[in-house]
C-alpha cells in the first residue's frame, strides 16, 4: 500500500488556531507554542480572552455583588484581558507572527467552545494549570477540563515552561 504525498492543497491540516489567554505564566508558554505552530504551518492565529460573566452573575444572585459592583468588576476584568491580549500581540510581533485578538463574554468554557465553532478554528491552545502533583479544583481548572471534555476539535494543553528563551519562530 503506497501513501500519496501532499501536493500543497491540503498542506496544512491546521489552518486556523485559537489561543486562549488568561495572563498566567503557562498562558504565555501556550502563546509561544501557538506562535511556533502558526509560523511552521503558515496558519491563522487568533488570541481570545474570556470574561467569565456567568460567575459574576452568580455572585450578583448570591448578593455578594450589587449591580454596580458587578458592572465595575466586569469592566476591570475586560481591561485586564485587553492588556493580556496586547501583550500577546507584542510577543507575537517579536516572534514574526500575526495574531488577531478578541474579548469574549459569558461562561468561560462555553464562550471558548462556541467561538471556536463559529470561527471554524481547527484547534484550541491553552495553558495548563497546577503542578506535577495535580491541581486544585478551582473554577478555572474546572472550566479548562470542560473545554477538553466538550471540544469538537483538538485541544493543545501546554503544561511546561520553555527550556530556552523565545526567539524568532
Amino acid at each position: 500500500m503506497s501513501e500519496k504525498r501532499s501536493t500543497g492543497h491540503d498542506r496544512a491540516f491546521l489552518r486556523r488556531l485559537m489561543l486562549v489567554v488568561d495572563g498566567s505564566q503557562l498562558s504565555d508558554e501556550a502563546a509561544y507554542f501557538a506562535f511556533r505552530l502558526a509560523s511552521r504551518l503558515e496558519c491563522e492565529l487568533e488570541a481570545v480572552y474570556s470574561v467569565d460573566t456567568a460567575t459574576m452573575d452568580y455572585l450578583l444572585q448570591m448578593h455578594i455583588f450589587v449591580s454596580e459592583e458587578r458592572d465595575d468588576f466586569e469592566q476591570a476584568i475586560a481591561e485586564k484581558g485587553r492588556n493580556y491580549l496586547e501583550r500577546v500581540k507584542r510577543l507575537a510581533e517579536a516572534s514574526g507572527v500575526d495574531v488577531d485578538t478578541k474579548i469574549l463574554r459569558g461562561r468561560f468554557h462555553q464562550t471558548i467552545l462556541d467561538y471556536a465553532r463559529m470561527t471554524q478554528a481547527d484547534a484550541i491552545i491553552l495553558g495548563g494549570w497546577g503542578d506535577s502533583r495535580g491541581h486544585a479544583k478551582d473554577t478555572f481548572s474546572v472550566e479548562r477540563e470542560l473545554i477538553m471534555k466538550f471540544a469538537e476539535r483538538p485541544v493543545f494543553v501546554i503544561k511546561t515552561r520553555r527550556p530556552t528563551a523565545p526567539g524568532r519562530y
